[in-house]
Formats: structure tokens, C-alpha cells, sequence
């Protein structure tokens, strides 16, 4: 069902947040601004089902959300030729309207707010197909909230993390050392690492914490409200280009205690 656009509307200014200048976010898309899974999963099936491999009713699709697709449908064929045609399936059915089967996070579009407004410079950095991630963010009326919106292309040269990550700095001409990634899986984290930035693991996607902090993020956030004070004491730490592992984690559990839901699907 398509979704109406939502406008943002900024957080409050606190004493706990300040105005951050030359800083450089990189959002991951899926399991980080949005829920995609209802589109993604529906996408998948017929893609599979299309190379003669019918996915079970009921066996857990959530693993597909985080690698590059064509990596995930080798996963399941079995080799990279039928990979490539089972992602051909998947991309004509997901442009045909399942893109939109997806959900923003309660709480993201404040956050998105707030980061905004204190001043920080934000990019998509995806592994969903560039253009795919430019008309989601349309729909959801926050592309203007964004310097730019990098995925990956269709001829899958650039295609992971890590490629998309060098495709927006070569770009955007962007040093590294000002950049921090925000996303909820092991590829976000490492694939930011390969370019020296730091990455905050959020927790309500797809990835565990346990995941995040073994990958290496700097940071843990369990809930969108708190990204903005997050990303502001990361940057004050001056740790967005730290090589360190989880011994420097931190985590937003520790300012108030709770542990929401992790996912709204």
C-alpha cells in the first residue's frame, strides 16, 4: 500500500546535544531509517520461485536484509550465474510496487530532524539499488533532508557496503575523517571501517548488538530519539575514524536504562 510522505519536524534543542559544523553522516536505508521487510521478503520469494527454488512457507527471511542481494540469492542457488538472474526477478518485482511495502521507524523522522538541525551533513549510503533508494526516500518526503543518496548500480560494480561508502566520498569529495556511518548490520560497521570512519550499530533493525560490537561499531543505539546526542558525543570523542573494536563500545542503554523493541515488524 503506498505511503503518504510525512513531514519532518525538528527535535527540541537540549543542553545534551550542541551544534555540531563540518560533520558527515552516512545512513544506511534498510533496518535503519526504514522497515522494509514486507517488500523485500515478497521481492525475494518470487525471485526464487521464478529460478525453480520456492522458498518454504514460514522459514525466516531476515538474513536477506544487510549483504548485497545478489550475494544472499548465491546463498541460495548455489552459484553466481543463477544469482545474477534470480536479482533481475527480484528487481522487475520490487519496481512494480513492493519497494513501497515498507514502513518508516517510529522516532527516525525526529531523529533525521535533529541531526539536521545541529548542523550535520547527512547522505544514504544503501546497498539497494541506487535508484530504488532515491524513490523510497522521495515517497517518504525526506530526500530533501539529504546532501545526496547513494546505492548500489545496476551493473553491480558498485555494490557493497564498502563500494557504495567509496562511491559517495569519491563523489561528494568527502574526507573520511569527518564522516560517520549510522546502520544496523556487520556490513555497515565493516564497511565503513575499510575507509577509516566509525559506525553506530542501531539496534532496532536486523543486526544484534552482539553483532554490532563484535564488528567493531563505536557506538550502540537502541532507540531513534537518542541518534542525535549519540552522533554528537561520537564526534565530540573525536572517535568517527577510530580503527578501535568493541574495547571503546557505547551504548544509549546506559543514559536511560531501557530496552525498547527492536523491530516494528
Amino acid at each position: 500500500m503506498p505511503l503518504e510522505a510525512i513531514p519532518v519536524e525538528a527535535m527540541p534543542v537540549t543542553a545534551a546535544r550542541v551544534t555540531l559544523r563540518r560533520r558527515i553522516v552516512l545512513m544506511d536505508l534498510d533496518g535503519t531509517i526504514s522497515d522494509p521487510a514486507d517488500g523485500v521478503f515478497a521481492a525475494f520469494r518470487h525471485a526464487v520461485a521464478a529460478m525453480g527454488r520456492p522458498w518454504p512457507d514460514g522459514q525466516p527471511l531476515d538474513w536477506v536484509i544487510g549483504p548485497p542481494l545478489r550475494e544472499s540469492f548465491a546463498r541460495v542457488l548455489g552459484d553466481e550465474t543463477a544469482a545474477t538472474a534470480a536479482l533481475e526477478h527480484y528487481r522487475v518485482h520490487y519496481a512494480a510496487g513492493s519497494m513501497f511495502d515498507n514502513q518508516l521507524y517510529p522516532g527516525i523522522v525526529d531523529a533525521i530532524g535533529g541531526l539536521c538541525d545541529d548542523g550535520v551533513r547527512l547522505y544514504v549510503a544503501t546497498s539497494k539499488l541506487n535508484t530504488f533508494a532515491a524513490a523510497i526516500m522521495a515517497r517518504f518526503g525526506l530526500a530533501g533532508r539529504f546532501a545526496g543518496i547513494y546505492g548500489s548500480t545496476p551493473d553491480c560494480r558498485v555494490e557493497t557496503k564498502a563500494d557504495v561508502i567509496a562511491s559517495c566520498l569519491a563523489a561528494e569529495g568527502l574526507d573520511p575523517a569527518d564522516c560517520l556511518m549510522v546502520g544496523d548490520r556487520e556490513h555497515d560497521v565493516l564497511g565503513a571501517r575499510e575507509h577509516g570512519i566509525g559506525c553506530i550499530g542501531v539496534t532496532w533493525g536486523y543486526g544484534s548488538a552482539d553483532e554490532l560490537a563484535g564488528s567493531g561499531a563505536v557506538a550502540l543505539c537502541d532507540r531513534p530519539a537518542m541518534l542525535p546526542a549519540l552522533v554528537a558525543d561520537v564526534f565530540a570523542a573525536r572517535s568517527p575514524a577510530s580503527a578501535d573494536g568493541p574495547a571503546g563500545l557505547r551504548s544509549d542503554m546506559a543514559l536511560d536504562g531501557a530496552s525498547p523493541d527492536r523491530r516494528t515488524s
